[in-house]
């Protein structure tokens, strides 16, 4: 497995509002759909991608569900809406990021 493609994990201070860098990693990048729909009279667009990174003890620490984390890849930013450890292996870890 290649894990080439740079990505940051953040987390929003809660304090500032502002968003930290946790986290500096290496994934496999795979685009999983991509949607359009009408909203505020505009055409909208939204991309959800597979974001897959090695395991390590950290990542555990990511609460997904309350949309504290983030991911930036490329200069675009997904929020982190779903976590999968497949079988608790501790080997690779699917992070599914939604575009903003």
């Amino acid at each position: 497995m290649v894990f080439d493609k740079p990505i940051e994990i953040q987390k929003i201070n809660e304090n500032t509002e502002k968003w930290d860098n946790v986290y500096s990693l290496h994934a496999r990048v795979n685009k999983s759909k991509g949607t359009e729909y009408l909203g505020a009279g505009a055409n909208q667009s939204q991309s959800t991608r597979v974001f897959e990174v090695r395991y390590f003890k950290g990542i555990e620490n990511i609460d997904y569900s309350r949309g504290l984390y983030r991911i930036v890849y490329r200069g675009y930013v997904y929020n982190i809406v779903d976590y999968d450890d497949y079988l608790e292996q501790h080997k690779t870890v699917k992070l599914l990021g939604v575009s903003v």
